[in-house]
C-alpha cells in the first residue's frame, strides 16, 4: 500500500486537487472551511490501478508548515501542487526543500489553474521555471502535469501518472517491527480511544500488545481501519487507524509512536548527519536552539556541533541533539530543523544513532572517526561503533542495535572475528580493545586489591566482576581464560595474583603463636571468634582462616584445622558405621558438652554431610571410599 502526500503554497489549490480526485473534502476542520485555508492536516484516498492509495493533504501557509512537516514524513509520493496563474512562490521553494531534506525520491508536479491562464507562452515559462527550481533536487526531472480541479481537466493523466509512478516503487520495507508515528487522536463512542497514522515498518495485527512511546504507556490493539475499512492486519505504507483498550485519549499526543512492547527506547540525546540549506540566513553556531520536526514529533533542541564552533549555509556536519523531550525514532529516520522565531526552515538530515547514550566531547578523534563510521555506513564500523556503545552483546542483539540488514550483519560480524577485531565467547561477542582492556584491568583491580587488604587471600570472584562491570558470560569466559594462563591464580572461591603472598610481620606472627598455642591448651572447649581477636587483630584472624590453619564453625567455636579435621573425621566415620548419630551421642564421643558436640553437628549439616531429622543425623552423601 502508498500514501501521496501533497506540498505547495498556499491557496495553489491542494485541497481543492484533492477533493477532485477522491470526493472527499480534506478540510475536516470549521475554522478551514471558514477560511477556505488548510490549517491542519487532511486524509483522503482513492483507488488508483486496483489499489487503494492514501492521501496527506498538508497546509501550505507559512504559519502552518510545522503542522506539514507532521504529515509529509512518511509518504511515498509527494504531489507538488504549483498553480499555472503564480508560478513558484516562497512556501513553494520552502515545502521543494523540505520535501529534498527528507529524501521523499517520488513526485510529480501538478500544475493546478491551468484554465486560468489563456495565454500558451506563460504556461510554457512557468514549466520550465518549475524545472529549474527542481534542478539539485530529489525531483529533478519530475512529470509536470497540468490540471484544473475545477472544470476536470488533466484529472485522468494525472491519475495515470500516479499510477505508473507508484506502480514502480519497490514495496515498503518490512523489518518485522511496527512503527506508527501519531497524526491524530479522537474518541469515538462505543469504541474508544483511536489514532491515527501512516505504518512506517512493520505490521499491526488485531489483538497486538503494543506501548505508545515516549511515555511507555501500554495497551492492546482493539481494532484496525484503513480507509473505513476494517482490517485484521495493518501492512506497511498504509494510513491506519487504529482502536486501543488501556490507554485513554489525554495521555496520547501527536508524534508519539505505537510499537511493540520494548521496541523502541526514547532518547533525550540524537547523533545525527545534518545539510545546512544553502539560502539559509545565517550559520548554524554551536548549542543553537532550534525545533525538531521527525516522524509527526515536534521538540525543542539544541544543536551540538560535532569537530567545529558552526556550519555554514550550503555545508554538511554531525550534531548532537539534546532535546527538551524524548523522542521514540530510529536510525536512518529522517528530520528537519527550523528556527523557532522567526519561523523558517534551517536545514535536515538522518539519524546516525538514536540512543548515543552519552554527551559527546566535540572535539576528541574518537568520537569524530565515529560519526564518520556511522555517516558512511561501513557494516564493520557500525558494528564495532555498537559495540563499544552498548558492551558485549549476543550476535543477533548486536546486529539488530546496529540496524544493519541481518545477512549482512552476520558476514560483517565474522569477518570481524576472522579479523580479530571482534571476540567470540560463544553466546555473546565483545570488542577486541574492550576484551584486552577487561584482560589488563582485572590484575590491575586484584593488585590494588592486595595492596589495601595484604592479609587477605585474594578477592571473591563477584566482587571483582562487580569492578570490571562486565555481563557474567563475559566473566565466566575471561576467568577461565587468565586462570588457565595463569594470570590470575584460583584459591577456593577467591581469586589472587600469582605473585601474591599472605606475610606476617614479626608482631603479628608472635601473636599467632600465641593464639595457636591458646587453642591447642583449650582443645575441644573451642574458644570464641571474640576471644581469638583478643590475642590477634581480625585482619589477621581473617587471613589464618583464608589460609586454612583455622576454622571458626560459629561465632562461638574455632579451632586449629588439625583438630577440626580429626573432630570431623571421627563423627563421619561413626555416621557412617552406626548409620546415624544424635546429639548425645556426638558429646559421648568427642567427650565434649552439648554446645560444642550442636554447634559441630550443625556444621555437618551446611555441610551437608549430615542430614538432621528431629535430633538424629543420617548420612547425606555416602561416605568416600577409603
Amino acid at each position: 500500500m502508498h500514501v501521496i502526500g501533497t506540498a505547495g503554497h498556499v491557496d495553489h489549490g491542494k485541497s481543492t486537487l484533492v477533493q477532485a480526485l477522491t470526493g472527499i473534502d480534506p478540510d475536516r476542520l470549521a475554522e478551514e472551511k471558514a477560511r477556505e485555508m488548510t490549517i491542519d492536516l487532511g486524509f483522503a484516498w482513492l483507488s488508483l490501478a486496483g489499489e487503494e492509495v492514501g492521501i496527506v493533504d498538508v497546509p501550505g501557509h507559512r504559519d502552518f508548515i510545522e503542522n506539514m512537516l507532521a504529515g509529509i514524513g512518511g509518504i511515498d509520493l509527494v504531489l507538488f501542487v504549483i498553480a499555472a496563474d503564480e508560478g513558484i512562490m516562497p512556501q513553494t521553494r520552502e515545502h521543494l526543500a523540505i520535501v529534498d531534506l527528507l529524501q521523499i525520491e517520488h513526485g510529480i508536479v501538478a500544475l493546478t489553474k491551468c484554465d486560468l491562464v489563456d495565454d500558451p507562452d506563460w504556461l510554457d515559462l512557468v514549466t520550465l521555471e518549475i524545472g529549474d527550481a527542481l534542478q539539485g533536487t530529489v525531483l529533478a526531472g519530475a512529470p509536470i502535469v497540468p490540471v484544473s480541479a475545477r472544470i476536470g481537466r488533466g484529472l485522468d493523466q494525472l491519475r495515470q501518472t500516479l499510477a505508473q509512478t507508484l506502480s514502480q516503487l519497490e514495496p515498503k520495507t518490512d523489518r518485522g517491527q511496527a512503527r506508527l508515528p501519531i497524526d491524530r487522536v479522537f474518541t469515538m463512542p462505543g469504541f474508544g480511544t483511536i489514532v491515527t497514522g501512516t505504518l512506517i515498518d512493520g505490521r499491526l495485527r488485531v489483538g497486538d500488545e503494543i506501548e505508545a512511546q515516549p511515555g511507555g504507556l501500554t495497551g492492546r490493539v482493539r481494532g484496525l481501519q484503513t480507509h473505513k475499512v476494517k482490517r485484521e492486519v495493518a501492512h506497511p505504507g498504509s494510513r491506519v487507524a487504529v482502536n486501543l483498550t488501556n490507554i485513554s485519549r489525554e495521555e496520547l499526543r501527536r508524534g508519539q509512536v505505537i510499537a511493540p512492547r520494548g521496541f523502541l527506547r526514547p532518547s533525550r540525546l540524537l547523533d545525527v548527519a545534518y545539510r545546512h540549506l544553502p539560502d539559509a540566513d545565517a550559520p548554524l553556531a554551536h548549542n543553537a536552539e532550534v525545533k525538531v520536526f521527525i516522524g509527526a514529533a515536534e521538540v525543542t533542541a539544541h544543536a551540538r556541533l560535532i569537530g567545529q564552533e558552526a556550519l555554514p549555509p550550503g555545508q554538511s556536519g554531525w550534531v548532537q541533539l539534546a532535546l527538551a523531550e524524548p523522542l521514540a525514532v530510529l536510525r536512518g529516520d529522517r528530520f528537519i530543523l527550523r528556527r523557532a522565531s522567526p519561523g523558517s526552515t534551517l536545514g535536515g538530515g538522518r539519524v546516525l544513532d538514536a540512543n548515543p547514550g552519552r554527551r559527546h566531547r566535540r572535539f576528541r578523534a574518537d568520537v569524530v572517526e565515529r560519526f564518520r563510521a556511522l555517516e558512511e555506513d561501513a557494516p564493520a564500523e557500525l558494528l564495532l561503533a555498537a559495540l563499544l556503545r552498548w558492551g558485549p552483546l549476543p550476535p543477533a542483539t548486536l546486529i539488530e542495535k546496529s540496524g544493519l540488514p541481518p545477512a549482512a550483519g552476520r558476514s560483517a560480524l565474522q569477518d570481524l572475528i576472522a579479523a580479530g577485531q571482534v571476540i567470540d565467547l560463544g553466546k555473546t561477542v565483545i570488542a577486541a580493545t574492550s576484551w584486552r582492556g577487561l584482560i589488563e584491568r582485572a590484575p590491575q583491580e586484584l593488585a590494588e586489591y592486595h595492596r589495601q587488604y595484604p592479609l587477605r587471600l585474594g578477592m571473591e570472584r563477584e566482587e571483582l566482576r562487580a569492578r570490571l562491570q562486565v555481563p557474567a558470560v563475559v566473566y565466566v569466559s575471561l576467568c577461565e581464560i587468565m586462570v588457565g594462563n595463569g594470570e590470575i591464580v584460583e584459591a577456593g572461591a577467591v581469586l589472587r595474583r600469582p605473585d601474591h603472598r599472605i606475610t606476617f610481620t614479626p608482631g603479628q606472627q608472635d601473636a599467632i603463636t600465641r593464639l595457636m598455642t591458646f587453642l591447642d591448651s583449650r582443645g575441644i572447649m573451642a574458644p570464641s571468634v571474640k576471644e581469638c581477636q583478643a590475642i590477634v587483630d581480625p585482619a589477621t584472624f581473617l587471613a589464618l582462616s583464608d589460609l586454612g590453619r583455622v576454622k571458626a564453625i560459629t561465632a562461638d567455636v574455632v579451632y586449629a584445622t588439625d583438630l577440626y579435621d580429626q573432630l570431623i573425621d571421627r563423627l563421619t566415620t561413626f555416621l557412617h558405621q552406626q548409620g546415624s548419630i544424635t546429639v548425645a551421642e556426638a558429646r559421648d564421643l568427642l567427650g565434649a558438652s552439648r554446645k560444642y558436640a550442636i554447634a559441630l553437628l550443625e556444621h555437618m549439616d551446611e555441610r551437608r554431610i549430615t542430614r538432621r531429622a528431629s535430633d538424629v543425623r543420617t548420612p547425606a552423601r555416602p561416605l568416600p571410599a577409603p
